[in-house]
């Protein structure tokens, strides 16, 4: 199935629950009917998209448009394939569990936030706080992967609990802020204070330098990780070779910290 947008979106509209596990059983018609939110009042879809019969791939539902003002696509996504052709605005795999999600665009702030599983790819830029707690919670991302073929904004991982981000440019302030466990690839370089009150986890900065930490982070060796090539199989296994490519099979400097909170965490620099 597939939603072409009609015309520009103004007003807010927020698409949670346009899933394929929802939508794809229905008729074209059924699909046309469905009630989303425009601001604070009920719209139909299709008062917004023309719904068309999708035959590429039975699993896959297709979004094209400009979609900047569309918030919550893919919230709460529990199997099959949703493709959006656009950019988005925010809240995008909020509590994800399952399927995959691809986004050819751009993607607001809280990408990811408070996802549980499922494989999500983004080729564009993103905004601040992927992979972050939901409103209340203590605990951010808890599991799924997540790559972005772009930069990141800020407090990328905040609270980061299980999974995998790997993001091929740069990234903001913050990264793996108060970071629980999983790992967080960057490809270019990450801003201010990496790992700021990070417990545990793996972080991999490829356009850092030593000087780049902070002093709650202590040098414990230089060695050739073996994880790293199990992430650059892993990455390519996921059909993201333009991640696993900027994986270097070369030696790596461990940092250990973030002290005041006992050290547990790692940053790793490329030597």
């Amino acid at each position: 199935m597939r939603l072409r947008l009609r015309h520009d979106i103004t007003v807010g509209l927020d698409l949670r629950g346009v899933l394929p596990s929802r939508m794809l059983p229905m008729s074209l018609e059924e699909a046309a009917k469905v009630t989303v939110w425009e601001g604070n009042r009920r719209v139909e879809l299709g008062e917004f998209f023309t719904v068309e019969m999708e035959t590429r791939r039975e699993d896959t539902l297709r979004i094209i448009g400009d979609l900047s003002n569309v918030d919550n696509i893919g919230a709460g996504l529990d199997g099959g394939t949703l493709f959006v052709q656009g950019s988005v605005g925010h809240h995008v795999g909020q509590e994800m569990q399952d399927g995959s999600l691809y986004i050819h665009g751009h993607v607001g702030n809280n990408l990811a936030e408070g996802m549980k599983g499922g494989f999500l790819k983004v080729l564009g830029n993103v905004g601040d706080r992927v992979g972050a707690p939901l409103p209340g919670e203590n605990r951010g991302m808890a599991g799924g992967n997540v790559f972005i073929l772009g930069s990141a904004g800020n407090e990328v991982g905040h609270r980061m609990r299980r999974g995998t981000i790997a993001i091929t440019n740069d990234c903001g302030d913050y990264v793996g802020y108060e970071m629980l466990a999983g790992t967080i690839f960057v490809g270019g370089k990450a801003g201010a204070s990496p790992g700021l009150m990070m417990r545990r986890g793996t972080i991999i900065l490829c356009g850092n330098r030593p000087s780049d930490l902070m002093a709650g982070f202590a040098h414990a060796c230089r060695y050739k990780p073996a994880m790293m090539s199990l992430l650059a199989k892993d990455f390519s296994r996921q059909e993201v070779p333009e991640a696993a490519r900027l994986i270097s099979l070369r030696d790596y400097d461990l940092y250990h910290g973030d002290l005041v909170q006992m050290g547990r965490g790692e940053i790793l620099l490329p030597a």
